[in-house]
């Protein structure tokens, strides 16, 4: 029989989101976490990254469970689209099977999930392996690690933590379990490394609810405050604060609120009370109100970000208005954030940030919160997960300096064989990410993505040929039409169009339809190359007057 534990991560070792990763032994295998990516804006058309589905199907008859750890969208967001080939049930927290519930009923699903509910403590088999669930804290309820017990020994993979030491939801990470495990033998640890690179402890929810509460005290007209909708028991906070200030909370944004219907569904929470519904808004005065909204990381169809560019039916920044942004910035979206920011300013507001104030606290575990994860399990091996490769590479150095003698830092596509004394590398696969052009879902030739960001920039010309076959030479016309070329004047256009007739018209008189069209676009091109440095794409027709 088959003992070595193979690891395969699809996504977030070596990036941040898109988190997946695949454990088997034999022919038993489980996924933990089904994760999704916002696009490059280079990928024109494609809304979402996905890991490699296609490579997933192979595993179509050997995978035996998904773990999911929580209910971020880089570790849930893909799920309906890997339920949809392998039929496997999904053991979540009562939070996350209640989000993915509410998600599919609000947005649709490609395939919905045999979702089944788990706590901590709960175990899970998946042939010869088995799962354990751990809590830890993070920006989200509902939060574990999970331990695999394998025939190599135990392995725990923490998902995303930080160690909070009074959440809000008062549900603690389980130091003591932890201990637990160090005392009885970790073969590997797989951390979050999303802040290896940020020295100390990250700040605890608590500390940031105080500080906005003396802001909101402090102001003479409207708080807005924007976050992420995932920080459920922050919100509930706010509204809390909000209140103790003489103020009423108006939430904004479709996300909040399917947040926090699943938290009021998994944990049996009262509905926050005295809402200001947004479409009454005008009717508040100023000194009345905190607006909490969407938009901290500038999404376009996004509460905060529709302000900014004065395009809200409800929420119209004016002079005076206090915008809390109670978020980090994702890295990618900084420009987007800077460019809300300062639309936000000429209608007037006073932006405040985490660089400027104490107004958001991370929800993963920085240098102090890594190193005592570290010593309360003492792995044998150790094995950065989560973050960029540089992340990868500074948590490495910290398990080296806390007197861990094995660490291994690997990459997406990195298949790591681990037996009861050695972890290796074996392959290198090679993995082709997917894409969510809603509805489609493709790789990227099957939705052309490389062909549409180049129409994208250099723009499409249409071109007409009408030719008729003469005795030594081409008669021909052609006409242009174009799209998103710059600077494409009339008078070019009249330009191109006889550059390309002539270059056409001196083809030899027995040339095909095929060689004319191939003569003209690449007439055509060259033209618009010399003059404009582009190569527009061309969309030609041929018209041969004799056929």
């Amino acid at each position: 029989m088959d003992k070595t534990l193979r690891i395969l991560p699809l996504g977030g070792v070596g990036e941040i989101g898109m988190n997946l990763t695949l454990y088997g032994v034999g022919d038993d295998w489980l996924i933990v976490d089904c994760g999704v990516q916002f696009c490059d804006p280079c990928m024109v058309g494609a809304e979402l990254t996905m890991p490699d589905l296609d490579l997933l199907a192979e595993y179509r008859d050997r995978v035996q469970a998904i773990i999911l750890t929580h209910g971020h969208e880089d570790h849930i967001g893909a799920v309906e689209y890997v339920v949809g080939s392998l039929k496997v049930p999904v053991y979540a927290p009562p939070f996350v099977c209640e989000l993915l519930r509410l998600k599919a009923n609000e947005f649709g699903a490609v395939a919905r999930a045999d979702l089944r509910p788990v706590a901590p403590g709960h175990v899970v088999t998946a042939g010869v392996m088995s799962v354990e669930f751990v809590r830890v804290t993070h920006s989200i309820p509902d939060c574990h690690a999970l331990v695999l017990r394998t025939p190599v020994g135990t392995v725990v993979h923490t998902g995303d933590f930080k160690i909070d030491p009074d959440p809000l939801d008062g549900q603690h990470f389980d130091t003591a379990r932890f201990r637990e495990l160090g005392d009885q033998g970790v073969r590997m640890l797989l951390s979050d490394s999303t802040n290896a690179e940020v020295a100390g402890h990250s700040r605890p929810d608590r500390d940031v609810i105080t500080e906005i509460e003396r802001r909101i005290g402090e102001a003479d007209g409207r708080v807005i405050i924007a976050l992420f909708a995932s920080n459920v028991f922050r919100v509930r906070a706010l509204v809390e604060a909000a209140a103790r200030c003489g103020r009423r909370a108006c939430l904004m944004g479709k996300s909040l609120m399917v947040y926090q219907e699943a938290a009021e569904r998994a944990f049996k929470l009262p509905p926050l009370p005295d809402l200001v519904d947004s479409h009454q808004l005008h009717r508040v005065p100023d000194q009345g109100v905190v607006v909490i909204c969407t938009g901290s990381q500038a999404e376009p169809r996004s509460v905060l970000y529709r302000a900014g560019a004065n395009d809200h039916p409800d929420l119209r920044i004016r002079e005076g208005d206090l915008v809390l942004m109670s978020a980090r910035q994702i890295p990618g979206n900084e420009q987007s954030i800077h460019r809300m920011a300062n639309n936000l300013a000429r209608l007037g507001a006073r932006i405040v940030h985490d660089r400027m104030a104490p107004i958001h606290g991370s929800g993963h575990a920085q240098r102090d919160e890594l190193a005592e994860m570290i010593r309360l399990v003492r792995p044998k091996t150790f094995v950065p997960i989560h973050g960029e490769f540089a992340f990868l590479r500074s948590h490495a150095e910290l398990a080296t300096e806390l007197g861990v003698t094995d660490v291994r830092v690997i990459e997406n596509g990195h298949l790591l064989d681990v037996t009861v004394d050695d972890a290796v590398v074996t392959e290198h696969i090679a993995l082709t990410f997917h894409y969510l052009d809603e509805p489609l879902v493709g790789d990227a030739a099957e939705l052309v993505l490389e062909e549409r960001r180049r129409i994208g920039w250099t723009g499409v010309v249409a071109a007409r040929l009408r030719a008729e076959r003469g005795r030594r030479r081409w008669k021909t016309v052609v006409d242009l039409h174009s799209v998103g070329v710059p600077m494409a004047a009339d008078a070019l256009l009249d330009e191109a169009a006889g550059y390309a007739a002539d270059q056409v018209a001196d083809l030899s008189p027995d040339s095909t339809r095929k060689q004319l069209e191939e003569a003209l676009v690449a007439a055509l091109r060259s033209f618009f190359r010399r003059k404009m440095d582009r190569k527009p794409a061309v969309l030609s027709v041929v018209e041969l007057l004799e056929d």
